[in-house]
């Protein structure tokens, strides 16, 4: 069916969704294994509508073509892991949905683990669901997450960098933000034949008040961060450096770019049966796997969407008495719950709901049309 046409002045170009997309999801902060972005299409099209789904399936494509949207905006990546290419994709088996995108003029966009780490409309969402109060994140690597950027900048424009860096993303240690240190210090310089210095003249050896400024940063941050400081920083060359931080990130405060999901505490202590109940309305679950014995009552809830089972030792160590995810597998779930914490397991899908209505209310803000399918491909019996 081919796709509906209408004025283009009124729908915005791929272009632009892909690029408000990766604004708020930087790809940079995705895990080295995932695989996001735009993975079908050409980015010079026009965005008809949209259909969010949390993965590529038949109904997804069939609905796109029924309505003539010409986008699919899914949470896992139809080319998965990022080693499957555009020469994998045939017309049969695993990526015959890729093939019938393609082939239909419909471009499909992931945004997946980097979602999951910059989107803090999803952990707000859930713990207002849960009736917590949020604490903070869940880290289930060892790698530090921080990179250190020190700048050396003009006395006149201390300020001016500072706030550009700030405003996308540095700077942030748990529930602070607008972190950094500033020394001065005399800067010299000599600029050769072509230069255009900002201060003083080509040629002549230059000595200029400037001050070192140091901040930190999510290192998935950092195409933005630097961006940020050659936009605002007035000189043709910046002399700047970046350093690994080898400290753990702060369990207190949602930081974008930094950890997943959620923990936080209930006013007072309450009866599973309480927490079930919030669960099945929250998540529109049929029902859900829990280790035995049940958690009589609970203060303190983890949650992380999708596979969970690397944040299980963080959920027993910040204190949780459950902790709730997609999956987390039978071995996993079982050891936790040894160690004092119930892990409730509500399905995978019904963990990402929250995306959806994120994305939704996204395109909603792009004026873009969208058609949300949840259809499960597995249910419970």
């Amino acid at each position: 069916m081919a796709l509906k046409k209408r004025a283009a002045s009124k729908n915005p170009s791929l272009a632009s969704i892909l690029y408000e997309i990766e604004k708020r999801t930087p790809p940079g902060t995705a895990e080295k294994w995932d695989n996001v972005g735009l993975l079908v299409g050409n980015a010079r099209g026009i965005v008809t509508g949209a259909v969010l789904s949390v993965d590529l399936t038949e109904e997804a494509l069939e609905t796109a073509k029924r309505l003539g949207y010409s986008l699919i905006i899914n949470h896992h990546p139809c080319i998965f892991p990022r080693s499957k290419g555009a020469a994998n994709v045939i017309s049969t088996g695993p990526s015959k949905l890729i093939y019938e995108a393609a082939r239909a003029g419909i471009s499909v966009i992931a945004t997946h683990t980097n979602f999951d780490q910059c989107a803090l409309e999803v952990p707000e969402a859930v713990a207002q669901a849960l009736g917590i109060t949020p604490v903070g994140r869940l880290f289930g690597g060892d790698e530090s997450p921080f990179t250190k950027l020190v700048v050396f900048v003009p006395r006149t424009h201390v300020e001016k960098v500072r706030d550009a860096l700030f405003a996308v993303g540095a700077g942030k240690i748990g529930r602070y933000d607008s972190c950094s240190f500033a020394s001065p210090g005399d800067g010299t310089f000599r600029g050769g034949v072509g230069t255009k210095p900002f201060i003083g003249k080509s040629g002549r050896l230059e000595k200029v008040d400037e001050v070192r400024i140091e901040t930190i940063f999510p290192r998935g941050l950092k195409r933005q961060v630097l961006q940020a400081l050659r936009s605002s920083h007035p000189y043709e060359e910046i002399a700047y450096d970046l350093y690994r931080v080898d400290q753990e990130p702060s369990r207190f405060g949602l930081v974008s770019g930094l950890g997943y999901g959620v923990y936080g505490d209930l006013p007072k202590a309450v009866p599973f049966a309480e927490i079930a109940k919030r669960v099945r309305r929250a998540f529109k679950s049929e029902g859900f796997l829990i280790t035995e014995p049940l958690p009589k009552r609970v203060k303190r809830i983890g949650f992380t969407p999708g596979k969970g089972s690397s944040f299980l030792r963080a959920a027993g160590l910040l204190g949780c008495d459950l902790f709730i995810t997609g999956e987390a597998g039978y071995h996993d779930a079982r050891e936790a719950a040894l160690s004092g914490v119930g892990v409730m397991e509500i399905g995978h899908r019904e963990s990402e709901i929250f995306f959806l209505q994120t994305i939704e209310k996204w395109c909603r803000e792009w004026k873009v049309r969208t058609r949300v399918l949840n259809t499960p491909i597995q249910k419970f019996y």
